[in-house]
């Protein structure tokens, strides 16, 4: 019994680092340094990173990586405890059991390594999850500094509803509104003072200072406009 609830758990746990590192890229992390920040998470290792930067930076990857290490203590000493167990009770049968664990885990790393199946999990798992993804993180939009009545900076993070989306700053033409770009994470990057060519795309957080109307008015729509009104109040 202890060694089917030990590879129950050890496979869900596999499980949560292949659908968080799917929500991770799709809030615009690359996958492959996504999994390493959630097995750092799991594992409690610690790396201090520039994408760990970017994790802690972004309101929904912090909530996931928070979520994470809570998961990750009881799960540590769930294992440990429930191995100790094997080996306690089962003692004679140990052979056979390192060799179902060394099982499992070269399953899980053939599957891991399958083009096909890790293709249709990722459609799957984004298919999922993208629209409550798009409900909650792409309506973010908070008011970092009120400097004067007309002037604020703002952080917000650009949806693909948005005129702005696939057009570059130039393109954009937000200075004419004076409206002025500060900062944008695109998740893999962080761009202090974005140039008149950069692509603004799906899932950006930017950072801009400008007027308040044209904020309100070029960035959000309706929906957005009324909530921000009532945080700035």
């Amino acid at each position: 019994m202890s060694l089917i609830l030990f590879l129950v758990l050890f496979c869900t746990l596999w499980l949560m680092i292949e659908v968080f590192s799917i929500v991770f890229k799709m809030t615009g992390l690359e996958l492959s340094k996504s999994r390493f920040q959630i097995i750092s998470i799991l594992t409690h290792t610690g790396f201090t990173t520039r994408e760990s930067e970017l994790v802690v930076q972004h309101p929904l990857r912090r909530r996931i990586a928070s979520l994470l290490m809570i998961i990750s203590y009881v799960a540590q000493a769930s294992l440990i405890t429930l191995l100790l167990d094997m080996f306690y009770i089962n003692s004679e049968g140990l052979v056979s059991t390192l060799i179902i664990i060394g099982a499992t885990l070269l399953f899980i790393i053939i599957v891991s390594r399958n083009k096909y199946f890790t293709g249709r999990f990722d459609r799957l798992t984004e298919k999922l999850i993208g629209k409550s993804m798009k409900k909650t993180d792409g309506s973010h939009v908070d008011q970092i500094l009120n400097l004067s009545p007309n002037f604020s900076i703002y952080e917000f993070v650009l949806d693909a509803s948005s005129p702005m989306c696939n057009k570059t700053l130039r393109q954009a033409r937000l200075k004419d509104s004076f409206i002025q770009v500060l900062k944008i994470d695109k998740g893999h990057k962080v761009i202090d003072f974005p140039t008149a060519d950069t692509v603004l795309t799906e899932g950006d957080r930017m950072v801009v200072y400008g007027r308040i109307d044209s904020i309100l008015k070029i960035i959000m729509n309706k929906s957005k406009k009324s909530k921000t009104e009532k945080r700035v109040s």
